[in-house]
C-alpha cells in the first residue's frame, strides 16, 4: 500500500510537470540513487491493480512487461529468480487520451467486380506509459521513464513500443554528468 502511494504521489507530480505533447520521451531519477548496486528487478506485487484504459487488459500488459524484460536485461538487470530479493522493483501505468478518428488506405483490392481499394477506419490516440524503477530496500524512487506518444493506427511502425522505449532506456543507468547536474538543480531549488 506504501509503495502504491508513492508511485501515485510521484506519477501525479512527474505527470503534471511534462508537456502533454505527442512524442515526448523523458526520463527522471533520484541522485542519491546507488545505480551501481542495481543488479536485480522483479515486478512490483499487485501490478495488475489500478490499470487504465488498454492496459486493464491482460494480453496488453503481457506485451508491455515483454518489451520492458528486454530492456531491462539489454540495460544489464537480471530478473530476480524466484525467493530472491530483487535490487529494484518495476511498476508501470499507462492510459490513452482522446484522438480522432481516421483511414489508412491498404494499397488492396476489396474485389475484381468492384476496384475501390480498401481502407481501414481507426483512432488516433495519444498514449502515456510511465515505467518506474522502485529501490525495493528504501521504497524510493530510483528512476522513471515518461513516454507520451501518439499512435496512428495501421500506419505506424510495428515496432514503436519498442523504439519509444529504447530511446528511453538508453538513459539508464543516467550518467554521472546527468547525477551531478539533476544534484545541483536539486539543491539549487531548495
Amino acid at each position: 500500500m506504501r509503495v502504491s502511494a508513492l508511485l501515485l504521489l510521484t506519477g501525479l507530480s512527474v505527470a503534471a510537470s511534462v508537456p502533454a505533447h505527442g512524442g515526448a520521451v523523458e526520463v527522471d531519477f533520484n541522485p542519491k540513487a546507488e545505480f551501481a548496486r542495481y543488479r536485480t528487478w522483479a515486478w512490483i506485487p499487485d501490478r495488475e491493480k489500478g490499470q487504465r484504459g488498454v492496459l486493464m487488459d491482460p494480453i496488453m500488459r503481457g506485451r508491455v512487461e515483454e518489451a520492458l524484460s528486454i530492456r531491462l536485461r539489454e540495460v544489464g538487470l537480471v530478473a530476480a529468480a524466484e525467493g530472491q530479493t530483487p535490487d529494484l522493483l518495476v511498476a508501470y501505468r499507462g492510459d490513452t487520451g482522446q484522438g480522432k478518428s481516421g483511414s489508412s488506405n491498404l494499397g488492396g483490392l476489396s474485389s475484381l467486380d468492384n476496384p475501390v481499394y480498401s481502407s481501414v477506419q481507426f483512432t488516433e490516440q495519444t498514449a502515456t506509459l510511465m515505467v518506474d524503477l522502485v529501490d525495493a530496500s528504501t521504497k524510493t524512487l530510483a528512476w522513471r521513464l515518461y513516454i507520451d506518444q501518439t499512435f496512428r493506427g495501421p500506419n505506424d511502425p510495428p515496432d514503436k513500443l519498442k523504439q519509444v522505449l529504447v530511446k528511453g532506456f538508453a538513459k539508464y543507468p543516467p550518467s554521472p554528468s546527468a547525477i551531478a547536474k539533476k544534484a545541483r538543480a536539486l539543491e539549487k531549488a531548495k
